[in-house]
């Protein structure tokens, strides 16, 4: 048992030094010898479990997922852990409606700042905006400084036709210099909206300088498309 926990604790360190060197494929080979050698903690197998699904291997990760929740080991809030990356499973699976309401389970009891941006960011594609206002705007309470929370807020606004004050949260969204696609792309569709053509050409070539993943909100060919359509306007 110990040899088994000294090799775990050698490939996390391997997986470790892959992903400050932004090698994924070496990361989650580490991370997966980590996990088959059985040593590997609850929150060390859910973080290869959502390596697995951030890079598409979504069969494989909700295997690791539902093997932990049917596991007696887990503590309450490892089990929180577990099913918010689940739920990230379930909506990618195309299960929208199971998405939410396991995130609508857990959330009385395990208040992150990623629950609420996962949430929240549902709730806008559900299309339910009353509903999704009223959570977002929680979740600003809960962490006004949140990037994702403050984008979930601003596209909500922008779905109702509220531009300007989606564009007073896209500001101060700008001013937290965020670092991830969809924070510039939404932002973008309000400048749009508000007839500042050349500003959302800026932020969608600022969109472009960022990864996207299989969790991201917005895809390579949504973008570029925009960018597209825009241009051709000038």
């Amino acid at each position: 048992m110990l040899f088994g926990k000294l090799k775990c604790t050698y490939y996390i360190l391997k997986a470790n030094r892959a992903y400050t060197a932004d090698n994924a494929e070496g990361t989650i080979k580490w991370m997966q010898m980590a996990y088959n050698t059985g040593a590997a903690k609850s929150n060390t197998v859910t973080t290869y479990g959502y390596l697995l699904l951030k890079n598409g291997r979504l069969e494989e990760a909700m295997k690791v997922f539902e093997d932990q929740l049917n596991s007696s080991k887990t503590t309450n809030n490892e089990l929180y852990n577990i099913k918010s990356n689940y739920a990230l499973g379930l909506w990618k699976q195309g299960k929208l409606d199971e998405a939410i309401e396991t995130f609508e389970n857990i959330i009385p009891n395990y208040k992150t700042t990623n629950v609420y941006g996962s949430l929240g960011y549902l709730y806008n594609l559900k299309g339910d905006l009353e509903k999704a206002l009223a959570f977002n705007l929680e979740a600003l309470n809960y962490n006004s400084t949140g990037t994702v929370i403050l984008d979930n807020l601003g596209q909500t606004y922008y779905l109702m036709g509220e531009q300007e004050k989606a564009l007073e949260i896209f500001n101060k969204l700008m001013a937290l210099n965020p670092k991830f696609p969809e924070a510039f792309y939404d932002y973008s569709l309000v400048l749009e909206k508000l007839g500042d053509r050349e500003k959302s050409i800026e932020m969608l070539r600022n969109a472009q300088n960022y990864k996207i993943n299989y969790l991201s909100a917005v895809t390579k060919e949504d973008i570029d498309s925009k960018l597209a359509e825009l241009e051709a306007q000038q």
